[in-house]
């Protein structure tokens, strides 16, 4: 009874203290700290779990149920909530933590007025927006797929919505995959993981093309599951549609996608000496994407082969080489070396913003017997992330497509978790340890690693970058142009901020700041009136100058 006691004082003290630790100077330590203060209070409360007899009885599967419903809907309401509180109130301009955003809002405001693209303002250097391409022709640099679906929820005036509704509708694919390959309680496991991880909350809300990449390449899938078990045409016809439309948002995580479960197709029906009509139909029906791929660069670079990323930025690429993420900014060396380092930093924040303790779930998945449908998801996992180190930028968000695959590798290996501590522990009864280990991870993640105060300083955040729309509205400006000098992005990204009406005659303009040169603009404007805005740091409030 004692060791009991100190057993759950020891993982309470130690959740606590990965809860009031914060950020600041050391930042890594901090993290490190945290981690380990989780994993201690996890292993803590492990053993108390085993000991317990109580406990175990009282995670029983109705229980565990009942949660999860619970969990499901306030965190489906969250999502909602936020994607409004974070977008919906302002459908005319766009504030984001990411230009990638920005630029997908503008491209699909011009995908709803039936264009392509726009001509260029005459004084182009005052109306550089971040990602876009500004040379005579206005459009953004990523490829057509989001932007275009976008374009339906500006259309309908609710483009905030598109992405929550994305987010939700794959957990429920997510559920059916693993229901379909495994059983249901894998396919709801990874479910509940996927909802309450740290990526889903910071992505789904967005204006981001990952949340439509991770629904269309989970339906793919799923659809290529249902395949491998009983070809249809309809199943087929969807799968290859599916394809073509992640094609279209994320080209290389669509081949990431693909690969392992296509290449599995083809030779099994070779092996059982099947006819291939169920692989070309699926080849036939991603050609109708391929060809718009195609089209889409023709008509804005001017050639097939040339998409609007590399004619942005030709050293913004997949391979080594001199790299840059920006135009402005220096192009650096990116070696295979540095591509072993993304992807090991990768894989170490993957225990901390997708699953926590990742690593230990996928372990006990490998110990166990394995089938075709681990391997598969295994290997759609390691595709995705072998061929994004050949991409010189660091970010997990890139392996997000294939999270459907992590997510359920993950859900799997905490169903097997009794399997393998009976191995370690054989004369302990042991009952409902997966349950007791999905709850674990999904109280972290709400207390600690997305964390109520988080949450907070996010939706402030977004309210400060929106500061100069904002002042605009409170002071009923009309008819104006705003200089915008310094702005609340933390780099002073001038190109956050510059959202215009894309033909330039809206009553409000937002330019940037180009000192003696403005002359030029309050001559090409001489009917309106111009301010400056300055955002000053140290206040965080912004002031609106009326120039005379």
């Amino acid at each position: 009874m004692v060791l009991k006691v100190l057993l759950l004082l020891i993982s309470i003290s130690f959740f606590l203290l990965a809860g009031f630790v914060t950020g600041g100077k050391g930042e890594i330590w901090l993290f490190v700290t945290k981690f380990f203060a989780l994993f201690i209070s996890l292993l803590s409360l492990t053993v108390f779990f085993i000991k317990s007899q109580r406990f175990q009885e009282f995670l029983e599967e109705r229980m565990v149920k009942k949660i999860i419903v619970i969990l499901f809907s306030i965190g489906s309401i969250l999502f909602l909530v936020m994607g409004f509180l974070l977008h919906g109130e302002d459908g005319e301009y766009v504030a984001e933590t990411a230009l990638d955003s920005i630029s997908y809002f503008i491209q699909a405001k011009i995908f709803s007025t039936g264009h392509i693209n726009f001509p260029s303002h005459e004084l182009k250097e005052f109306f550089s927006t971040g990602y876009f391409i500004n040379d005579g022709k206005y459009f953004s640099k990523y490829f057509l797929g989001w932007p275009l679906i976008l374009s339906i929820g500006m259309i309908l005036e609710v483009p905030w919505i598109i992405n929550p509704l994305f987010g939700l509708l794959t957990l429920i694919i997510i559920y059916f995959i693993g229901r379909e390959i495994y059983d249901r309680n894998t396919g709801l496991f990874g479910a509940v993981l996927l909802l309450f991880s740290f990526n889903f909350y910071i992505l789904t809300p967005t204006y981001m093309s990952e949340p439509s990449s991770l629904f269309f390449s989970s339906l793919f899938f799923y659809l290529m599951v249902r395949t491998l078990k009983e070809p249809k045409i309809l199943t087929l016809l969807l799968a290859g549609l599916s394809l073509g439309i992640t094609f279209l948002i994320r080209p290389v995580s669509a081949l990431a996608i693909s690969l392992p479960i296509i290449i599995y197709l083809f030779f099994s029906f070779i092996k059982n000496k099947k006819p291939l009509l169920p692989f070309i139909v699926i080849v036939l029906t991603f050609l109708p994407a391929l060809f718009v791929f195609f089209m889409y660069n023709y008509f804005q670079t001017g050639s097939i082969f040339l998409n609007p990323m590399q004619y942005y930025n030709p050293s913004d690429t997949i391979g080594f080489g001199l790299r840059s993420m920006d135009i402005f900014l220096k192009e650096r060396f990116y070696t295979p070396l540095d591509g072993l380092k993304n992807m090991s930093i990768n894989l170490t924040i993957l225990n901390w913003e997708s699953v926590l303790f990742l690593f230990i779930f996928l372990s006990f998945t490998l110990i166990n017997k394995k089938n075709k449908w681990d391997i598969l998801l295994f290997a759609t996992l390691f595709t995705i992330i072998f061929l994004h180190m050949f991409y010189f930028v660091r970010s997990i968000r890139y392996y997000y497509p294939a999270f459907f695959a992590l997510f359920l590798l993950a859900a799997r290996g905490i169903n097997l978790s009794e399997i393998s501590f009976a191995k370690i522990f054989p004369k302990r009864p042991i009952k409902n340890l997966n349950h007791f280990f999905l709850l674990f991870i999904v109280v972290a993640n709400i207390f600690i690693i997305i964390s109520p105060k988080r949450v907070l300083q996010r939706y402030e955040l977004y309210e400060q970058l929106r500061d100069p729309f904002t002042l605009v509205k409170k002071n009923n400006l009309s008819n104006s142009v705003v200089f915008l000098k310094t702005v609340p992005e933390r780099y002073n990204n001038i190109s956050y901020y510059v959202q215009n009406p894309l033909d330039f005659t809206g009553d409000v303009l937002f330019v940037k700041d180009l000192k003696e040169e403005n002359i030029k603009l309050m001559e090409y404007y001489p009917e309106k009136e111009f301010y400056i805005y300055e955002f000053d740091r140290k206040s965080k409030l912004g002031k609106l100058t009326r120039l005379k």
